[in-house]
């Protein structure tokens, strides 16, 4: 059991997480920005912003981001802000990352560096102990303790396994040594839950959906044989689990705004907002990334054209069914 572990960032699932892994650490300090969270953690073991009927943990505690003095004797840090904000954070207490294993559960690309999250942190940190946990989870789920499953990308040291299998043992886990391939389904999942949220508001019927999901997997599948180098990786939580529920439930952010986008609900252009979609920051890198490789992506690019207000949703749609196989 690791005796202290550390969360940056008190969001959803932040806590979720920093609740999950309580169970297998001595304590586990949640770092955050605002002061009303901070307090409510530690005076009502509540963070009543997010989980208001949720009882923390007793072993979980909260910091203000800027009070770092307890991530000195922290073994583990987990890195749980959005993707926009990683490289910022990271730099901000850089210094106190040295010798801590790393585990991002950001999910997004830069741009225009197109670099996954935890090539962001090593580029910040110069510290290669870093891995990162992505699959079908949904914060509120974590939080509350329903099962889940979930992998691990871990880099070049196999030694990673056994002390971040221990730390998020709560979780059913498969692992890929191929840390970016991981990274980059977490990317991909939500371009493709943008985009059958934008055909579910054109085509609702049960195989119109499915037909378009299926359509969606091959072109995930077709760029990750290119990008990966772990075959396996189409099979794991990190691509199969994690894309089907984020495309297929009402509650992913992704999904919903694909649906607002379709239904004009929301306006376009639309890349880039104060709330977390972290899809439509990430669909340009996506397409540019698949065109350094020679691959073929046109949902991605309906995706990127709709939000990007270069087409609307019905056109687009219509343009995908008669393309060729």
């Amino acid at each position: 059991m690791i005796s202290k572990v550390g969360v940056i960032g008190a969001g959803s699932m932040g806590t979720a997480i920093a609740q999950s892994i309580s169970r297998r650490a001595g304590e586990v300090i949640i770092f955050g920005r605002k002061r009303e969270v901070v307090d409510s953690i530690n005076v009502d073991n509540h963070n009543t912003n997010y989980f208001p009927g949720l009882r923390l943990n007793p072993n979980i505690r909260a910091r203000l981001m800027n009070d770092i003095s307890d991530i000195t004797d922290c073994k583990a840090i987990i890195i749980a802000v959005p993707s926009s904000e990683v490289r910022s954070v990271v730099n901000a207490i850089r210094d106190e990352l040295a010798g801590k294993i790393l585990v991002t559960v950001a999910k997004g690309l830069e741009y225009p560096s197109l670099k996954t999250m935890s090539e962001i942190i090593l580029d910040e940190t110069d510290n290669p102990d870093i891995a990162c946990f992505s699959g079908p989870t949904f914060a509120d789920e974590i939080a509350y303790g329903h099962i889940a499953g979930a992998t691990i990308g871990i880099g070049d040291d196999p030694s990673l396994k056994t002390t971040i299998s221990d730390l998020f043992g709560q979780f059913i886990l498969d692992f890929s040594y191929d840390l970016r391939a991981v990274e980059l389904c977490g990317v991909l999942k939500n371009v493709y839950a943008i985009g059958t949220g934008m055909w579910d508001s054109v085509y609702s019927n049960y195989n119109e959906h499915y037909t378009f999901l299926n359509m969606c997997y091959k072109e995930m599948c077709a760029f990750l044989k290119v990008v990966s180098l772990d075959k396996d990786i189409f099979t794991k939580f990190c691509c199969f689990g994690d894309f089907n529920l984020t495309a297929n439930v009402d509650k992913s952010r992704n999904r919903t705004l694909g649906l607002m986008v379709g239904k004009n609900i929301i306006k376009t252009p639309y890349l880039g907002s104060g709330v977390t979609f972290e899809g439509s920051k990430s669909v340009k890198g996506i397409i540019e990334l698949a065109s350094n490789h020679d691959v073929d992506m046109p949902i991605a690019k309906f995706v990127y054209d709709v939000l990007s207000g270069n087409n609307n949703v019905r056109k687009s749609v219509d343009t995908l069914i008669r393309r060729p196989s």
